[in-house]
C-alpha cells in the first residue's frame, strides 16, 4: 500500500511542479493518494450495479440483491477486514443494523481500520447512511477498484479467509 501511495504521490509532484498554483497561500491541494488514483472519471466509475452484486457475493459470500444494502457500512468493514487481516474486529459489526443510526458504528469501526492501515479516503458517513442509491453505488465502485489495486487486479481468494467466520 505504502509503495502505490508513493508512487501515485510521485506521479502527483512530476505532473504539478510546472504548474502555478491557484491559490493565495502557494499550496498544493491536499489529495489523498487512493481518490487520486481512482478518480471521478476512472473506469472504476462506470462498473455496473450487477457486477458489483456478484463480486461481494461471490468474494464475501453474501446474498445481497440491491446496492442499498451496503448502507450499513458492513460489507465495507469486512471488504477491509479482507483487504488488512485483523484491523477490523468483525465481532463488532453489526450486521442486523436496520436504521441510520445503527449504521455509524460500523462506519467508526472503518474509519479506524482505514486509519491504522493508511487508507486517506474520506468516507461521506452522512450520505451513505441514507441509503440512496448512487451515494451508495460511488462508495461501492471505489471500494471495487480499491480491491482491485491492492489485489493486483486478480478476484483470487485470500489463503484460509472464511467470509462466514
Amino acid at each position: 500500500l505504502l509503495a502505490t501511495c508513493n508512487a501515485i504521490d510521485e506521479k502527483l509532484e512530476s505532473n504539478c511542479s510546472n504548474q502555478p498554483l491557484n491559490n493565495p497561500y502557494n499550496t498544493p491541494p491536499i489529495m489523498s493518494a487512493a481518490d487520486v488514483a481512482v478518480g471521478m472519471m476512472d473506469g472504476a466509475y462506470f462498473t455496473s450495479r450487477n457486477e458489483l452484486l456478484t463480486f461481494f457475493n461471490t468474494l464475501l459470500n453474501l446474498n445481497l440483491t440491491k446496492i442499498e444494502q451496503t448502507a450499513s457500512g458492513a460489507v465495507a468493514c469486512q471488504l477491509t477486514e479482507y483487504l488488512f487481516p485483523n484491523s477490523i474486529p468483525m465481532s463488532r459489526v453489526n450486521w442486523a443494523a436496520k436504521s441510520s443510526h445503527e449504521y455509524v458504528g460500523n462506519y467508526k469501526l472503518l474509519q479506524k481500520a482505514f486509519t491504522k492501515n493508511k487508507v486517506q479516503r474520506y468516507v461521506d458517513v452522512d450520505k451513505l447512511i441514507r441509503g440512496k442509491y448512487q451515494d451508495n453505488l460511488e462508495f461501492c465502485q471505489w471500494l471495487k477498484a480499491f480491491f482491485d489495486m491492492q489485489n493486483g487486479g486478480g478476484a483470487g481468494v485470500r489463503e484460509g479467509y472464511d467470509a462466514v467466520a
